[in-house]
């Protein structure tokens, strides 16, 4: 089970992607727009988020400076726009709203595998072992 932290503007979707994320077997940790101060203490191990949504790509570049290996899902009504790469924002996944359950499952899936391959180049970076 993973913990997948939600930014999602609007209530009702937020909702329905908790529920989602729940019956995929996963902890649901939703949030319309996280501080900073959430963002750290979320201890998330995927972030769901929305850049379409005004304060959306800040969320995801606020995420990828406080935590290079968190993995980012962008679910979303279009396609993530190509200037977010040029600020070190790359999703795991890319999800365009509406979205089944199964293409969550597999984002999901998705970002973790990214996440366990960070962890494993790091580790052969620093001489370390991954726990991952």
């Amino acid at each position: 089970m993973a913990r997948i932290l939600i930014s999602e503007p609007h209530e009702d979707v937020r909702r329905l992607l908790e529920r989602m994320v729940a019956r995929l077997g996963h902890e649901p940790v939703a949030v319309g727009a996280p501080t900073t101060q959430q963002l750290t203490s979320a201890d998330a191990d995927v972030f769901i988020v929305e850049p379409a949504a005004p304060i959306g790509a800040v969320l995801a570049r606020a995420a990828r400076l406080i935590d290079p290996s968190l993995p980012l899902i962008c679910a979303s009504v279009a396609a993530p726009p190509p200037e977010l790469a040029d600020l070190g924002i790359v999703f795991a996944a890319a999800l365009l709203k509406p979205f089944t359950l199964e293409q969550l499952g597999e984002a999901i899936d998705m970002a973790l595998r990214a996440q366990s391959a960070y962890a494993r180049r790091m580790a052969s970076i620093s001489g370390s072992p991954s726990k991952n």
